[in-house]
């Protein structure tokens, strides 16, 4: 143990400033927690059931709606504000910090990072979000692009047949972007599309990212399917795609993109 630190209101953080992970997610930078500045009301805590950008403060001055009125935010204001916010704070944060473990200690807990220092504190939240891509068990994945480093510039996509997998905001966020260059888009899962407006869960599909639903029902050469994928295969400059539907009978088919 090189050193301990008591921790008594701080946070560990792998990023070298607050905000890091907005920095490229969402990728394409619209954000789905609303902005609505304008409620008709003077009452700061009513308001915030419209904000759900703000963190809790006692400064009521200190709102997203400061740096964006637009309903859905960039990305890049919400990162701006979580710096203003912890450097004005002058909140007590440990950047650059990987915790390898976690250990009780009295009626506390000793955290270590990977350069063996040592942290302690009375109460721990874990607050670490997804740590690593999730990689559906289908032969042939590692073909695959993923979302956290795929290129968000359409034009490397320019009449090029894509295949998305799964249908949440994502997926449907990635597709939006391709609509003016690919020549076919493809979203494919096993279950149908969720919509937030049927389940009122915020994590369901959302309006402003459904515009791709709007070209697969006009026949616009896009489409979701439901199925399963069974495996992908490399053949020539090409990936073969083998499915089975769910609402076919079980049926399977073949599909040749140049992109998943």
């Amino acid at each position: 143990m090189r050193g301990l630190s008591t921790v008594r209101v701080g946070e560990l953080g792998r990023g070298v400033r607050a905000g890091t992970f907005f920095e490229t997610m969402p990728r394409h930078r619209l954000l789905l927690s609303i902005n609505k500045v304008h409620t008709g009301h003077d009452d700061p805590e009513l308001n915030l059931r419209w904000d759900w950008n703000s963190l809790l403060t006692d400064d009521e001055q200190f709102r997203l709606g400061r740096y964006s009125s637009d309903y859905f935010p960039n990305a890049d204001r919400l990162v701006e504000y979580l710096r203003d916010f912890a450097r004005q704070s002058k909140l007590n944060i440990y950047y650059e910090v990987s915790v390898v473990s976690v250990e009780r200690r009295g009626d506390g807990f000793v955290l270590r990072d990977s350069q063996g220092i040592s942290y302690g504190c009375k109460w721990l939240v874990i607050a670490t979000g997804l740590s690593q891509p999730y990689l559906p068990d289908i032969p042939g994945i590692e073909w695959a692009e993923h979302y956290a480093n795929v290129s968000t510039d359409p034009s490397g996509f320019l009449d090029q047949r894509v295949l998305i997998i799964v249908k949440g905001n994502s997926a449907f966020e990635t597709a939006n972007n391709l609509l003016e260059h690919a020549a076919v888009v493809h979203l494919a899962s096993r279950h149908s599309v969720t919509f937030a407006w049927d389940t009122h869960h915020i994590g369901d599909l959302r309006s402003v990212n459904n515009d791709f639903l709007d070209t697969y029902l006009l026949k616009a050469q896009n489409a979701t399917l439901e199925a399963t994928i069974q495996r992908i295969e490399r053949v020539d400059d090409e990936y073969e795609v083998s499915i089975k539907y769910h609402r076919a009978r079980n049926s399977t088919a073949s599909y040749r993109y140049d992109r998943i």
